[in-house]
């Protein structure tokens, strides 16, 4: 009876002992991906980024990961509890940052998302059914129009949405007394 008793004890601390071995395995998994990527960006870019402004985890501000995540959801069925999740949000400040975390991303072997100022309805900028884990790079920063009269051109970075294209456009031709409806 007492032997019986011990194997059950014993068995019972490796069970506990191995469930906190994969906790601790998993959450740390995920900061040393994210601290990875940081390492990697500052490696392949000259441009800083505040951390504070341009990562968003679940482990640091869970309601301000969400808020993001939720931001540009135009479909809310792929927001459910579900749904997998990114591991972070990236939003880059600075067009080289784009390029870095593409770098990152592919020698990290991590599946990244981009998500811009356009529609997205089917929910593939913010949720991967394809590979875990994965993240979001959120280029709602990038949203710079310039409209150049002299080349009868206008640039757009991919942040910008339809609205804010059309007001720039629309501000400029009246500025220059121009006729808008050939956009």
């Amino acid at each position: 009876m007492g032997v019986s008793k011990l194997s059950s004890a014993i068995s019972y601390i490796s069970f506990i002992a191995l469930y906190f071995s994969f906790y601790t395995v998993a959450s740390t998994s995920s900061n040393s991906l994210q601290d990875d990527f940081i390492n990697c960006l500052h490696q392949n870019t000259n441009v800083d980024f505040p951390l504070e402004k341009t990562f968003f985890t679940p482990q640091s501000n869970a309601s301000l990961f969400i808020e993001v995540l939720k931001s540009t959801a135009q479909n809310q069925r792929y927001l459910t509890k579900s749904m997998p999740k990114p591991e972070f949000i990236f939003k880059p400040v600075h067009e080289s940052h784009v390029q870095a975390s593409i770098i990152c991303s592919k020698k990290l072997g991590i599946h990244h998302r981009v998500r811009s100022g356009g529609h997205d309805y089917e929910g593939l900028s913010y949720v991967s059914h394809i590979e875990t884990p994965f993240i979001i790079i959120d280029l709602s920063k990038l949203r710079q129009i310039n409209v150049d009269i002299e080349d009868n051109s206008v640039w757009v970075q991919a942040g910008a949405t339809v609205g804010e294209l059309y007001y720039r456009y629309v501000s400029f031709c009246f500025k220059h007394q121009l006729d808008s409806y050939r956009l």
